[in-house]
């Protein structure tokens, strides 16, 4: 039968005809790969409706960057949407700087070779001009202790400059891309393996970095904001970045469902391959986060939030939380977030039917005080305390007809966890992990954070989140209220992580009520030039 076939296979002819339709195939399909852009990477144009100083970028919003192609439209692809354009093969391309902060660079053409970051330019070395000092984009990776700073200083071997005559001369056409847009995170995982660090400080800056490109965020959750193809941990591994309720695992994909995780020992494995000076991997663009370099900046030193870079990027200082483009600049990650956790559409628009003019119809909800206990955790408050505050509390909301919740996050689920914040108008509770739910919150104009502290204790990180957010934020010690805008310093006094911290119910419920009533307003913080909300 064999033998047949090939006896029929070799009687048939190769006409004219079949040529043209070969042609026509070969030419459809080069046409095709042309309009939609096999394999994209999503880069999106920013509004035109501000200036590359108020942004803090080297592009101006609405101009092409170097390095960024834009497609027409189509049934795939936003109108004006930038994909990450694939350089020549195997060639060398200069690098360019997007954007940058201290511990946050933005940049397209980062080069990996021999263990070592390269930037490939013309535009002279670090602090020269054009691009940053070398040790406020990049760490070597070491914990972050008082007495080891030295240690963590980058070198030569960490991060380096060549010229585009050098580095072609090292790896001629000796250049592979990876390809997309590369979120690559050097630092340790001394804070990696935390809920709040990750979700509310690396997720939260990055959102703010991409987000920077567009001038106006719809209250929708639209924003015109590349989507990262992957995120590389270089000195981390998955255990690493494992928190203990695993809401790190939950949170990255959510925020962006196509995005892969490479942790250190995948990394390590890709960066063996060009373990040789004469060849490379180039990343066509990147975000290059490092929390060691943040803390060497001005906006994270003077509020120890490594996101404070890229907010002042996007525009932020005293004044601008939760006012112009600082309203909504969160609303798509939120959004993508809730939804992934089984959010319902009413629920994510509850803040916008809130506002006026309403932004969503439908009628208006009761506010939902979500009381987050912590009573089986290590950090509680007095017992008899908490069980006055839940019924004044419960009272409270008895004589207003609003809705209470006392939550007890272990005995939920995260995807239930994060529902009840997307409802939430006031959450409180004592200081601790589960007030990174506030950044599921809907952007009310009511929207508040109640924080509880041992007396005399202060910390700003659930503070610092609300007041960029735009939420109220009002700390209590006991029966004293502290915050914006006159803000303590930093205090963790014995009993500030204990089992007996007192709290005045009624202070508390005094509060709720007048904030809720229009007594109490949301409060700007002012802080060290240039660096407030």
């Amino acid at each position: 039968m064999l033998t047949a076939l090939l006896a029929s296979k070799s009687r048939l002819r190769f006409t004219g005809r079949d040529a043209l339709v070969a042609l026509l195939g070969a030419c459809s399909l080069l046409l095709f790969s042309h309009i939609y852009r096999l394999r994209p990477s999503p880069f999106l144009l920013p509004f035109p409706h501000a200036t590359p100083a108020q942004l803090g970028l080297t592009t101006a919003p609405g101009d092409v960057p170097q390095g960024f192609t834009l497609t027409p439209p189509n049934d795939h692809a936003i109108p004006g949407r930038l994909w990450v354009a694939p350089p020549p093969a195997r060639g060398v391309v200069p690098s360019t700087l997007l954007q940058h902060a201290a511990g946050w660079t933005m940049l397209t053409n980062l080069y990996l070779s021999n263990g070592t970051f390269f930037i490939v330019s013309d535009q002279g070395g670090f602090d020269e001009g054009y691009w940053p000092q070398r040790r406020l984009m990049i760490a070597t990776g070491l914990p972050g202790y008082h007495d080891n700073g030295h240690l963590r200083e980058p070198t030569d071997q960490t991060m380096q400059i060549l010229t585009v005559d050098d580095a072609r001369k090292r790896w001629g056409e000796r250049v592979w891309d990876i390809e997309g847009l590369s979120i690559i995170n050097t630092d340790p995982d001394q804070f990696l393996k935390h809920y709040y660090h990750v979700a509310a400080e690396l997720l939260f800056g990055a959102e703010r970095m991409l987000t920077n490109f567009d001038a106006n965020p719809s209250p929708d959750g639209r924003v015109m904001a590349p989507m990262p193809d992957r995120i590389i941990f270089v000195h981390c591994d998955e255990e690493g970045f494992s928190d203990g309720p695993r809401f790190n695992q939950f949170f990255l994909p959510a925020m962006w469902p196509s995005i892969t995780p490479m942790f250190k020992p995948t990394y390590d494995q890709l960066a063996d391959l060009v373990r040789t000076p004469y060849k490379a991997y180039r990343f066509p663009a990147v975000l290059l986060i490092d929390r060691s370099a943040a803390f060497r900046g001005d906006p994270t030193g003077s509020t120890a939030r490594t996101p404070a870079g890229p907010w002042i990027l996007g525009g932020g200082h005293y004044g601008t939380g939760g006012e112009g483009r600082n309203q909504f600049w969160y609303e798509s990650a939120r959004r993508r977030v809730g939804t992934f956790a089984g959010v319902p559409q009413r629920v994510l628009d509850m803040g916008l039917r809130a506002m006026d003019p309403q932004l969503a119809e439908g009628e208006r909800d009761a506010p939902v005080i979500t009381y987050i206990s912590r009573q089986r955790s290590r950090r509680r408050l007095v017992e008899e305390d908490h069980r006055r505050l839940v019924a004044a509390l419960e009272e409270l909301c008895r004589r207003k007809s609003w809705v209470l919740d006392v939550v007890h996050a272990e005995e939920l689920s995260r995807e239930e966890q994060l529902r009840r914040a997307a409802r939430t108008v006031v959450m409180l509770g004592v200081h601790g992990n589960g007030l990174t739910h506030q950044l599921l919150m809907p952007p009310h104009p009511l929207s508040t954070v109640i924080e509880l502290f041992y007396p005399g204790g202060y910390a700003r990180d659930y503070e610092w989140t609300a007041g960029v957010l735009g939420k109220a934020y009002f700390g209590i010690q006991n029966d004293t209220l502290v915050g914006p805008p006159d803000i303590p310093d930093f205090s963790y006094p014995d009993g500030f992580h204990g089992t007996a911290i007192p709290v005045h119910a009624e202070t508390v419920v005094r509060v709720v009520q007048d904030r809720l009533e229009g007594r109490l307003q949301r409060q700007h913080w002012n802080g060290h030039p240039g660096v407030g909300y």
